[in-house]
C-alpha cells in the first residue's frame, strides 16, 4: 500500500457476502421494529460500523456526545433495538439489512481497518503521507487543529492525496471513518497549503456534501484568493448554462466584497432568463450589492424594473437598491 489512492481503490473493491448466522433459520419472521423502519436499519449500520457491532458501546459513546453522533437518531433509539436483539436472542444486522446496505457496511468497516494498517507500515516518505492522512479522518476532534496543522506544514506535496479525499465519494457518507467531515478537513487544508491546482477540484466539490462541508470548500476557494477568483468568474459567465454557473455564482457570494465580482455577476445576470434559471438568478443578485459604478446600478435597477423580473426576486433586488440609499 504506497498511497492513499491505492486505499480508496480496495475499499471500493469491496463486495460483502453476508450469509445469515447458522441458528437463523430461512423462515425467521422479520420482526416488528419499536421504532421506524428505516431507523433502524440506519441504526444497525452505524452501530455495526462504527461501534464493532456493540449497542452497549454506541450508548457509552452516545452519553459522551462524542464528534460521530447520529443526530436523526437518540438514545431512546438505540436503547429499543438493544431491548429487541436482547429478547430474540441474536444479532439483528444478518437478519435486516439488506444487500446493499450490507455490502456498504462491509465496504466502510473495511476502510476503517485499511486506515489503522497504516500505523504498522514501515516509514517512507509515502507511507509518513497516508499516515498524516489517516489521522485527521480517524481524529475524534470536531477540528482537528493539530493533524490539519501537520499536513500543511509538508505543503504542496500533501495536494494530491488531499484532492483524492476530497473527491472520494464514500467519505462524504456519515458511515464511513470521519463522519462525513473528512472532505471538509481536506478542504481546509488545500486552502491553507494554496497550492492552484486544487481550484478546479474544490469547485467541483460544491454540493456534494452538507452545509459545515460546504462552508469550508467555499473558505478554501477564499483563501486561494485571486486565482480562485478569476477561474469561478469563467465559469460563472460562460454558456450554456449548466449546474457549474449555480456552483460558481454561490462561490462567487465568498467574494462579493470585491467590485469586480459584483460587476461580473451583474453582467451574467443581464439577459439572462430570470425564469428558466431562478436559482442562479437569486445568487447572481445577491453578489451585486457591492455595486459601486452609477452605470452599473442603473444597469441593475432597470433589470428590477423589468416586467420580466420575477416578483419574488425583486425583493431582494429591492432590499439591495434600498441599501445603496441609506
Amino acid at each position: 500500500m504506497d498511497s492513499f489512492r491505492e486505499i480508496l481503490e480496495e475499499i471500493n473493491s469491496e463486495i460483502a457476502e453476508v450469509q445469515r448466522p447458522s441458528h437463523i433459520n430461512d423462515d425467521v419472521e422479520v420482526p416488528h421494529f419499536p421504532i421506524a423502519d428505516v431507523v433502524a436499519h440506519d441504526v444497525l449500520m452505524h452501530r455495526d460500523v462504527h461501534f464493532g457491532g456493540s449497542f452497549d458501546i454506541m450508548l457509552k459513546y452516545y452519553s459522551t456526545e462524542g464528534n460521530g453522533i447520529h443526530h436523526e437518531f437518540d438514545d431512546g433509539d438505540i436503547e429499543q433495538l438493544r431491548a429487541l436483539e436482547k429478547e430474540l436472542g441474536f444479532d439483528l444486522a444478518p437478519l435486516i439489512l439488506q444487500g446493499h446496505e450490507a455490502e456498504k457496511v462491509s465496504r466502510a468497516k473495511k476502510a476503517y481497518q485499511k486506515l489503522r494498517d497504516v500505523y504498522e507500515l514501515r516509514d517512507s516518505p509515502e507511507k509518513h503521507t497516508v499516515r498524516l492522512l489517516a489521522d485527521i479522518i480517524l481524529s475524534e476532534e470536531e477540528i482537528p487543529s493539530k493533524e490539519i496543522d501537520a499536513i500543511v506544514a509538508e505543503g504542496e506535496r500533501m495536494t494530491a492525496s488531499l484532492i483524492e479525499l476530497l473527491t472520494a465519494e464514500d467519505f462524504y457518507d456519515e458511515l464511513f471513518p470521519g463522519y462525513g467531515m473528512a472532505p471538509a478537513f481536506a478542504a481546509m487544508c488545500l486552502g491553507k497549503i494554496g497550492d492552484e491546482k486544487a481550484i478546479r477540484p474544490l469547485f467541483e466539490s460544491i454540493g456534494k456534501g452538507d452545509f459545515l462541508v460546504e462552508e469550508n470548500i467555499f473558505g478554501a476557494l477564499r483563501n486561494l484568493g485571486k486565482p480562485a477568483k478569476e477561474f469561478i468568474v469563467s465559469i460563472v459567465k460562460s454558456v450554456p448554462i449548466t449546474v457549474d454557473n449555480e456552483r460558481a455564482a454561490m462561490a462567487l457570494l465568498q467574494f462579493k466584497d470585491d467590485p469586480a465580482v459584483a460587476v461580473a455577476c451583474l453582467e451574467a445576470l443581464q439577459g439572462l432568463s430570470m425564469r428558466e434559471h431562478p436559482i442562479l438568478a437569486l445568487h447572481l443578485i445577491l453578489a451585486c450589492e457591492n455595486l459601486v459604478g452609477s452605470e452599473e446600478r442603473r444597469s441593475f435597477v432597470g433589470i428590477f424594473e423589468s416586467s420580466t423580473t420575477p416578483e419574488h426576486l425583486r425583493v431582494d433586488m429591492n432590499a439591495i437598491i434600498r441599501s445603496w440609499k441609506s
